[in-house]
Formats: structure tokens, C-alpha cells, sequence
């Protein structure tokens, strides 16, 4: 009974990989003229929406369904491209099994498709069965210069990219500058009051500090001051005189 257990659980690990890879979307190899399967998913009729990716050599003229297992009715098709565009075809009717769509001509041809995604739906089958449905796309001779779309879109995020860097350089070096004028500005402040300081011929006061531990002088006048950064002097009265810290 366990040997029976495990080959069981074997088979459905193998059919759920399986299932899983149906759903991938297979890897376009060439650019040759023809119809040329895209990938493949199963429509579970759970949900409204379904969509298949599209990988390789992604440039189609057209493009075309084909639905296996059981009919689906699809509302429509959206059909985006790496561009950044969205192209969306109205189909409205029920694709019998084992059926196809009409050939849906795309707008843009020369544009790589990134994935299609299709509306269908869930009241259409009402056996519970599932739809696989595959996508296949039609390849012609591409004219020279087709991808040039892309160049140009890599050249505008290029420029984008160069304005972004020369505008944070540009703040960069403002703000240096502004930081450069504010030392500039502290250093003459600080030379103002050292000069003024020297300057000075009245008495200092030894064991008196001002209100902010300013060295504090005492003219002829008997009057107490300091002088500030910018070199003046500020009087202030006896009783805002701190006594000096003295040094440990």
C-alpha cells in the first residue's frame, strides 16, 4: 500500500510540473517567415483573465488562437508591446475545440510583443472542463531598420540619464560653493574679532567671564565689556558677569 502511495504521488508531482511548463511561454529561436507557436495556457475558467509571454525573436505581423480541450468564448485581446504601447482587438465570439481564431494583423509589426493577454468568458463551459489555448504568430521578412524604435528609446533614457547626472553635479557644486562662502564668511568674523581684541589697551578682567564665557574687559570708565564676533563691543552691567571656570 505505500509503494502504491508514493508511485501515485510521483505521477501527480510529474503531471503538476508538466502542467506548470505548459503554462510557460516558449522561446521564439528564429526571425524565419511563417507561423510560429508563442506559447500556450490553460483557460481553468476560474478566472476572467488569462495572458502568455513572449520571449525571443518577438516581432509578429500577426497573430492567431488556437483553443484544444473544450470551447471558450473570448471578449477580447490585448496585445502589448516593449514599446510601452497596447494594442486591443475586440473578438466576441465562442472558439469551438480544437478551433481557431481569425488572423488578427497587428498594428505595429516591427515592435517586439512583451505579452498577450486575453478576456474570456467563465459561464461558457459548464462541464467544469479546461481550454488549452495556444498562441502562434506570423513572421515576415522584417525591413531593414525595424528595431530602430528601440535605438531611440535608448538613446532618450541615455539623454535622460546624462540631464539627471549634470543637474546633481550642478547641486553639488552649488552647495560646495555655499559651504566655501560660509567659512569664508566665519574665518574674516573670527580674524574681525581676534583683530579687535588685540586692539584692545583696557584692563581684562582675570576672574570674570561675560553671560556666554566671553573674555571680559573693564575701561576707564569703570564699564564691563566683550567683544563680539563681529568685532564690537557689547557692555554689559556687573551683574551679568559669571565667575571664570577654573581650570582642573
Amino acid at each position: 500500500m505505500r509503494k502504491i502511495k508514493v508511485t501515485l504521488s510521483f505521477m501527480l508531482a510529474v503531471l503538476c510540473t508538466l502542467n506548470s511548463f505548459a503554462q510557460k511561454p516558449a522561446v521564439v529561436p528564429s526571425n524565419e517567415p511563417g507561423w510560429q507557436h508563442i506559447g500556450q495556457v490553460t483557460a481553468s475558467f476560474k478566472n476572467q483573465n488569462e495572458s502568455i509571454e513572449v520571449l525571443g525573436a518577438d516581432e509578429f505581423s500577426a497573430i492567431k488562437l488556437k483553443v484544444m480541450e473544450a470551447p471558450l468564448e473570448i471578449d477580447r485581446l490585448q496585445v502589448f508591446y516593449e514599446s510601452g504601447d497596447m494594442e486591443e482587438i475586440k473578438i466576441g465570439k465562442e472558439i469551438g475545440k480544437d478551433n481557431e481564431s481569425r488572423v488578427i494583423n497587428l498594428k505595429h509589426p516591427d515592435r517586439d510583443i512583451e505579452k498577450v493577454a486575453f478576456t474570456y468568458k467563465t459561464g461558457s463551459n459548464a462541464e467544469g472542463e479546461k481550454a488549452d489555448v495556444a498562441l502562434y504568430g506570423l513572421k515576415k521578412d522584417q525591413p531593414s531598420g525595424a528595431d530602430s524604435y528601440r535605438d531611440e528609446k535608448e538613446e532618450m533614457k541615455k539623454d535622460a540619464r546624462e540631464a539627471r547626472d549634470e543637474v546633481k553635479d550642478k547641486a553639488n557644486e552649488a552647495s560646495n560653493e555655499v559651504e566655501e562662502d560660509a567659512q569664508s564668511v566665519g574665518d574674516k568674523v573670527s580674524e574681525g574679532a581676534g583683530d579687535a581684541a588685540a586692539a584692545i589697551k583696557d584692563q581684562k578682567v582675570d576672574d570674570k567671564v561675560g553671560p556666554g564665557g566671553e573674555t571680559v574687559y573693564l575701561n576707564d570708565e569703570a564699564k564691563y565689556y566683550y567683544i563680539n564676533n563681529e568685532g564690537d563691543k557689547v557692555f554689559i552691567s556687573k551683574v551679568q558677569l559669571k565667575d571664570k571656570p577654573k581650570r582642573k
